[in-house]
């Protein structure tokens, strides 16, 4: 059998060398006592690197930092480097591949330069991928043969969920209207759809990605990223594609739900004792209502739905909206086309992004995937700025706004970062900036990361104009103050309709719809839980978003589910429903803290955030008010009490086991 070509092995052996080498010596230390298990190395190294710290440059960061820091004495920084190239080389396993709480408290306070606070230590320790069981009920027995689960959707929320329900030996199936896993990342194909959130930490903490290739990747990257995963854990021959879920009814006498669904054009029925939508809020792309549209010749394409045929090229085109689509669709699409119109309802806070395009560079690249738990802890690294108090960010701190004026120190100090780095944009057009400076404090409407945006509307073929589509002719569109504005395309960034399942026949006890209990608002306990429909789990339901990327919010979403599932399998529970007391008290809790909220107290924002229901009235439903460590404790484990069960006929709660004592 033919080996590895030699050339193959130096070319893999330089990298690594060249890795190293360029490697942080304080990352280098982590993984220099992982590979050896050498603890001492800690304190050895401590007061050389201290202070010294890599600082990792992002967006929503004071970049400066990263070029202040003092330098690793280099005679220090070669000791270390030499002794992780010589471990590295010898390619054997790690002595200390799983670190215990107190040494990755250790770890992490010298890698980050600070101590993370006690509520944020063991969040950070599973979403950085120091462990991949966070179980917490110690399991009594194992799943029974007869139950079933079935999740809805497989794209992020639905792939996280049946890795965790195959970990715990739950017989599951999902049901995928498509014919791929990535949800809503098939359907945005839009030019220039990335992520914004960086790459390191929009993954699975168990399955984390070491070969990003941009640190915002793009759409198709992220899609490959969810096809490997699908794959390295075998999931693919659970899941039924081009199957599309119409409704769901609960059957109280056999404590099953009955899901019914379309495949091939052939109807066809499922049972489960529970049942898990994974379908996530946004759900289809959301048309304004236009006066005429219809009588437009040229392509109207929306964002959520992008048509490839369609050729911009040389083309004069009208784009509404300026959210985070619409930036991206403007910056991919303005040296291609021939003129470009941004409508642009009201102005948007935007961040400064210096990593929007950045490429993760080659050696960065190669040391998180072959010098071990490299990758691990340069997550850390990007979750870190997410585990502090963020203490008037969106709740308003009361006491400095009657001082200052403003709405909290954190808020005010990321409006003034976004409104100099605007003014550096147009030094000399003071009209522009009072265009494009928001009247509302950051966070009232999803802060944008900049791709480019103000770079491109200063391009001569781009203009921005003030206004809402209100009508369209044959060759034009026309905004609601009756400028007239000629073109050959439309554009719609406009967002999506967020039905949180109501657009599906979801029939709870008594046959009550899932849309009639959601009248006039969504609501939920826990953001996953609807009192009225027991064994039935909504992920990413109301008050579930906004304080934590989607990856972080599903992986705790699921957890929480995993645990209520062995809760109904060791107390030999046929159903569970959410009581009403307790879900009037999580949602009265959770809106009397978002009416400190820069999401309700919005000034004249407007936007996604904010449900219109059957009384005309819009509510913030989206975001939950607390810090996402909060939320981590909180879903470690059900809260019996605020559940109502009922009991498998003859069942009784598993008991602890008898111990007899053994002679010889």
């Amino acid at each position: 059998m033919q080996g590895r070509d030699s050339s193959d092995d130096r070319m893999m052996q330089s990298g690594t060398e060249a890795a190293i080498q360029a490697l942080d010596p304080v990352m280098a230390l982590m993984s220099l006592i992982q590979i050896t298990g050498d603890r001492t190395l800690l304190h050895h190294y401590w007061d050389a690197l201290d202070g010294r710290q890599e600082t990792v440059v992002e967006a929503f960061r004071d970049i400066n930092a990263h070029d202040l820091r003092k330098r690793v004495d280099p005679v220090i920084a070669a000791e270390i480097r030499d002794a992780l190239r010589v471990a590295v080389k010898a390619g054997k396993p790690a002595v200390m591949p799983h670190i215990d709480m107190p040494m990755f408290r250790q770890m992490s306070r010298l890698l980050l330069g600070k101590d993370l606070p006690e509520m944020s230590m063991a969040v950070a320790f599973q979403h950085g991928g120091f462990t991949t069981d966070t179980r917490v009920r110690a399991a009594k027995d194992i799943p029974p043969a007869d139950f079933k689960v079935i999740v809805v959707g497989a794209g992020m929320m639905g792939i996280n969920a049946a890795v965790k329900l195959q970990q715990a030996g739950f017989d599951y199936t999902i049901l995928e209207a498509m014919d791929k896993v990535g949800g809503n990342w098939l359907t945005n194909t839009y030019p220039g759809a990335a992520v914004d959130t960086p790459s390191r930490v929009y993954s699975f903490s168990f399955a984390p990605n070491a070969s990003w290739t941009q640190f915002y990747p793009r759409g198709p990257e992220f899609l490959s990223y969810l096809e490997r995963v699908t794959d390295k854990f075998a999931l693919r021959e659970r899941i039924r594609f081009g199957t599309w879920v119409e409704g769901a009814e609960w059957d109280e006498a056999r404590k099953i739900w009955t899901v019914r669904a379309v495949r091939d054009g052939k109807s066809e029925t499922h049972e489960c004792n529970v049942l898990i939508m994974a379908v996530g809020p946004n759900n289809n792309p959301n048309y304004p209502n236009v006066k005429n549209i219809d009588v437009f010749k040229g392509p109207v394409i929306h964002s959520a739905a992008w048509d490839h045929s369609v050729d911009l090229e040389g083309k004069k085109v009208v784009l509404v909206g300026t959210g985070c689509s619409g930036v991206q669709v403007a910056t991919a699409i303005a040296d291609t086309v021939d003129e470009l119109v941004v409508v642009q309802r009201q102005p948007e806070h935007i961040i400064p992004n210096p990593q929007a395009h950045a490429s993760v560079d080659e050696i960065e690249r190669i040391a998180m995937e072959q010098i071990p738990f490299v990758v691990n802890w340069k997550r850390l690294q990007s979750l870190e700025s997410q585990m502090g108090d963020m203490h008037g960010m969106v709740i308003k701190d009361d006491d400095y706004a009657a001082k200052t004026g403003g709405f909290g120190p954190i808020n005010d100090g990321m409006r003034m970062y976004a409104e100099g780095y605007l003014r550096s944009h147009f030094p000399d057009d003071p009209e522009m900036v009072e265009s494009l400076t928001p009247n509302f404090p950051v966070f009232a409407k999803r802060p944008i990361l900049d791709c480019g945006f103000y770079d491109t509307i200063k391009k001569p073929n781009v203009s921005i104009v003030r206004g809402e589509l209100a009508e369209a002719d044959d060759n034009a569109v026309i905004l609601s103050d009756g400028t007239r504005i000629e073109c050959d395309a439309l554009l719609l960034a406009t967002g999506y309709n967020l039905h949180f399942g109501r657009q599906f026949d979801i029939r709870g006890t008594d046959g009550r719809t899932l849309k009639d209990a959601f009248d006039p608002h969504p609501f939920s306990y826990e953001g996953m839980l609807i009192t009225g429909f027991p064994n039935f789990v909504f992920m990413g339901a109301p008050y579930s978003y906004l304080v934590a990327n989607h990856a972080v919010v599903s992986e705790q979403q699921v957890h929480y589910i995993v645990e209520l599932l062995q809760w109904m399998v060791d107390d030999h529970l046929a159903s569970f429903d959410v009581t009403p007391a307790a879900t009037r008290a999580f949602v009265d809790d959770v809106d009397a803290n978002l009416a400190r909220s820069a999401w309700v107290q919005c000034g004249s924002a407007h936007g996604y955030y904010r449900d219109k229901g059957n009384d005309g009235k819009k509510k913030v439903i989206l975001a939950i008010p607390r810090h996402n460590s909060r939320i981590w404790h909180d879903l470690r484990s059900p809260r019996e009490e605020d559940f109502g069960v009922t009991r498998r006929e003859g069942g009784q709660p598993a008991g602890d086991r008898k111990m007899d004592m053994l002679t010889i």
